[in-house]
């Protein structure tokens, strides 16, 4: 196996992405995993005194659902409709980056 040289880190590649189907409502969004500083920046979004779990979650949309970009008022409409589809939303990015378990996500 070859040696990392400094010189291949740009050539390396990047996070994995998908093209989500929601049947629910008759559209896909295009999802992507987390790079290691997207990871630290949202850790601190956990550890901040004036931020919880729902600013992270609102976070991980945002950085991970890719086309459309969302913006915080995206996230907050989207946030009034339907919170099963939205659950199945971050089981997918969850599973997507590899969290609980397994990097494959149940059908729906």
């Amino acid at each position: 196996m070859k040696r990392l040289k400094l010189e291949d880190i740009n050539s390396l590649p990047n996070v994995p992405s998908k093209e989500l189907e929601i049947e629910e409502w008759g559209v896909s969004i295009e999802i992507q995993g987390i790079n290691k500083a997207t990871q630290i920046e949202l850790g601190r979004i956990i550890d901040g005194k004036d931020t919880d779990a729902f600013d992270y979650q609102k976070e991980l949309l945002k950085a991970c659902i890719v086309d459309p970009q969302l913006t915080d008022e995206d996230v907050d409409n989207l946030y009034t409709k339907d919170s099963s589809v939205i659950d199945k939303i971050f089981v997918e990015i969850n599973a997507l980056n590899g969290v609980g378990g397994s990097a494959k996500a149940e059908q729906f």
